[in-house]
């Protein structure tokens, strides 16, 4: 199945926000959120979230990693759950103390300002306060029986982590496997590296998920979710492959590969990703192969 609208997965587990950043919230008497989206989503998710919510507010959020439109709407959320606790790799909080990544967050969000409501300076981008690390192999149990498996799974970026949830047999995987674009094509997101990616995916895979809890777009179970597994590791070499011809034909030169690759792939109604950000993942993509085969 597809689900390609906010509400009930299963259980106390629900889709917030829209198909552009999808989040999910366990309810019952512990809520946890896992990724915040883009800052302008605040107020989307917030009327998704207060109706799910027991007589406590959100008490804890669960990154995947640091990029803006999965961090971006913590700003918002605090305002109203102010003793909400937050988790992620180690690493996030070093990248929330880089200017540089600050800078080029705050401008990717500002692009996203006034398309869900009206922009007010409550939607901005603040960078988020991380209270807890996790690292491979961690544990957290929730009421109801509810387990929070934490996997490392760098490769599209550093601090890469994805969320295995029993007993849902649910796996939030951040973009550690990809998305599906509108029309329907699995897209690799390798930025950081490319071999640590398809260990990650393999990684994952080897739990067995049920559920695809993604991270743009819609959410898969059963037949769908193991379809799109089956994809993952086929559509990777293929994109990789795509980007090592584009290197040859461009003399190794990484600025015009990535014109000649967004040329050619780059449709807005197909993709569903703004342009500047697409184009700013497709130059790590290009980076992040260039370097593989330098290393060769």
């Amino acid at each position: 199945m597809k689900i390609m609208h906010p509400g009930t997965i299963a259980g106390n587990l629900s889709m917030i926000g829209n198909i552009m950043f999808p989040s999910y919230l366990i309810g019952g008497k512990t809520p946890c959120m896992f990724d915040a989206g883009v800052s302008a989503m605040g107020p989307l998710y917030l009327g998704d979230i207060i109706p799910l919510l027991a007589d406590g507010g959100l008490k804890h959020l669960f990154f995947t990693h640091s990029h803006y439109d999965h961090t971006g709407a913590w700003g918002y959320l605090s305002r109203f759950f102010p003793e909400i606790i937050t988790y992620a790799h180690p690493l996030v909080s070093e990248v929330m103390r880089s200017p540089r990544a600050l800078a080029t967050m705050t401008r990717l969000s500002s692009l996203f300002a006034g398309l869900f409501h009206e922009h007010t300076d409550h939607t901005e981008f603040l960078p988020p306060r991380i209270d807890r690390d996790l690292k491979d192999g961690d544990l957290i149990c929730l009421d109801e029986g509810i387990e929070i498996h934490v996997l490392e799974t760098p490769g599209h970026t550093r601090d890469s982590l994805s969320y295995f949830l029993e007993p849902y047999r649910a796996v939030v995987p951040g973009e550690a496997l990809g998305v599906i674009h509108p029309n329907g094509e699995v897209f690799p997101e390798f930025l950081n590296d490319y071999e640590a990616y398809i260990s990650s995916a393999l990684k994952i895979m080897a739990l067995g998920p049920e559920m695809i809890l993604m991270p743009h777009g819609y959410a898969l179970t059963g037949e769908d979710a193991e379809a799109f597994l089956n994809e993952v590791i086929p559509a990777t070499h293929r994109f990789h492959d795509m980007i090592t011809d584009t290197l040859e034909h461009s003399g190794g030169d990484s600025d015009q590969a990535t014109a000649m690759l967004f040329e050619q792939l780059y449709d807005e109604d197909g993709i569903g990703q703004e342009r500047t950000a697409f184009l700013v993942n497709l130059e790590a993509k290009v980076r992040c192969v260039k370097k593989t085969l330098d290393t060769r």
